[in-house]
Parts: structure tokens; sequence; C-alpha cells
């Protein structure tokens, strides 16, 4: 499905030259208040290409890429704005799957490793200007963050010897899982990152344009060979081996981050199939989303889909399905 391109006026250009150009200098500016914003570059490529097409599109980016790193390094943040740039890829091969007719699934699929290659090449140039890999940098940070405040706790003349005991082996449990599953955080990261490029840009396409270039996200659904992988990484996470089962424990941590993003469709499903009221739906979004619990909720309801064909999407028309 292709989404007409647009032409707006001058005052429009300027607009969205600014919008580009400003989300990619904040981040470098303000990284504790707009780091956040790193999250949406691939979500700022995939609107801009879809709603004015491949050429107006890419010059607005082009331009408002130009004028950020001029600033950046003006400002002396240049090297944060190129952080931004790196996940472009991302976003236009997401738009490349809307010209070529894809499903969610497939593009979501080329998204993430689209996003990978550009992280593990951007990472390599920093290891040989720089003369350290940052992945190994992010594990030493977490070291010496559990260890600054292991040594604030030393500090407090109210925890008794026995309390600094347990809190020590605590918070050494705590590092060696950190580092453990840090794989499997980074990759649930970049999943987040297309996730939400993905369902955040079909909304905003459908907002502004009255088309969409996929069906609503309460539709959406995984290849069912998906279930494999977590069969797969449960059998890992059960040997005796610890790199194997410590491979398992990763596998299974990214799998149930693709069924919560199921589950959560599910769930949006039958928000929507009953008519729940906004606020009342607001307060279940918030204690869902935001709870331990409630992840695994999701998690659980989308991988039951499987078997069970919650939302009857198999036995419907796929014609019918499509239609949004």
């Amino acid at each position: 499905m292709n989404l007409p391109a647009e032409n707006p006026d001058g005052k429009e250009i300027a607009k969205n030259i600014l919008i580009i150009s400003g989300t990619l200098l904040l981040p470098g500016l303000q990284s504790a208040v707009f780091g956040w914003l790193y999250g949406l570059m691939p979500l700022l490529v995939f609107y801009y290409f879809c709603r004015y097409g491949n050429h107006v599109g890419g010059r607005y980016l082009l331009q408002g890429t130009l004028i950020a790193l001029l600033a950046g390094v003006i400002f002396q943040v240049a090297g944060q704005v190129m952080l931004a740039v790196v996940l472009f890829p991302t976003g236009f091969i997401l738009a490349r799957s809307v010209d070529l007719g894809e499903a969610p699934p497939l593009a979501g699929l080329k998204g993430f490793v689209v996003l990978t290659v550009s992280w593990f090449l951007f990472s390599g140039m920093i290891a040989i200007t720089d003369g350290s890999h940052p992945y190994p940098m992010l594990l030493q940070s977490i070291n010496q963050g559990i260890d600054e405040a292991l040594k604030q706790y030393q500090q407090d003349e109210q925890i008794t010897p026995e309390s600094y005991y347990a809190l020590t082996q605590t918070f050494l449990q705590i590092k060696e899982r950190l580092i453990q599953v840090m794989p499997a955080i980074l990759a649930s990261i970049g999943l987040i990152m297309v996730w939400l490029a993905m369902v955040l840009g079909n909304r905003l396409l459908h907002k502004n344009t009255g088309q969409r270039p996929w069906p609503e996200y309460q539709y959406w659904q995984l290849p069912e060979k998906i279930v494999w992988l977590v069969v797969t990484a449960a059998l890992l996470a059960m040997t005796p081996l610890p790199m194997v089962r410590t491979i398992g424990f990763n596998l299974l941590l990214i799998a149930s981050l693709l069924y919560c993003f199921q589950g959560l469709s599910i769930f949006l499903f039958f928000l929507n199939k009953w008519k729940v009221p906004l606020f009342i739906r607001s307060l279940l979004y918030v204690i869902v989303v935001f709870q331990s619990l409630g992840t695994i909720f999701l998690s659980v309801i989308g991988l039951a889909d499987v078997w069970f064909d919650l939302r009857r999407l198999r036995s419907q028309d796929p014609d019918q399905k499509d239609i949004v």
C-alpha cells in the first residue's frame, strides 16, 4: 500500500524541517530531559517517507539533518546528532516495507535487523576511533553504579553488618544477572523502538492522511512458527551448561517481549469490542503496561493466542480483516 505524497506550502516546509532538526539536536543538548527522543528516530524517518513520499520526505530529512549537524558542531554535540542519524536506516526500511506491501511481522523483522546492523557498525566505528567498544564500557558503568550504591549503604551507620552483608550479596547477584541478560535487554530496546515506529507511525498516518500502511494494531498477529523460539529457548534455559542456559534465558526474554506485543494487541481488541469507556481504559493501560504482572499477563495471552485464536482472526476472511 503506497500512501499519497504531499506537497506542502512554505510555512509547512519550514515547520517540518524545524521539527526534524530539533528532534535530532535536543537529545544531545539535554540528554537527561530529551534522551528518550533517540527511541523515536525510526518513527520520524518512517513517518516522513510514508506521508510525503521518498523525494519530498527525503529532502525534509536531509535538510533537517544538515541543520542539526551544523548546530551540533557549534554546540559541540555533533557526535550525539550522528548517533541519532544512525537510527535513520530502520525508519527507511520500514517505509520500504510499506511500498512492498509487506505484513507487519516481516516489516518488523527487517527493521530490527537493520537497526542491529546499524548499531554494530556505529559501535565498531567508536571502538576504532576511541580505542574502546561501547558494550564493555556499558557493563563497566553498570558495575561502577552498583559499587557506588554499596558504598553509600556502607556509610550508613543505621545498617547493621548482617543487613549490609545481605545487601552485598543481593547487589552482586543483580550485577551478575544484568551482565548475563544484557544482550536481551539491548535487543528488547531495539524491538521496542521498531514496534513504536510501526504502531505510532501507523496511527499518525491514519490521523493525518486518513489511510494506514497496515491494519489496525488490534489485528496484528505474529506468525505461528515464532512459538518454536519459545520452546527452543525454554529447553536451552533448562540445560546444565551455564553458557547454553544463559543463551536460552536471553532468547526467552526476547520471545516474551514479542508475545507481550501480541498480548497488547489482543487486549486492545477486546477493549474496543466491549466498548470500554476511555477513563477505565486508561486506568487499565497503566495497570497492565506498567506493572510487571501485567506484562507477564500480556505475554501469556499473546502466547495462548497461538493455540486458541482468541480474536478468531484465522477464521475470518482475510480481505474483511484488512478493512480499516
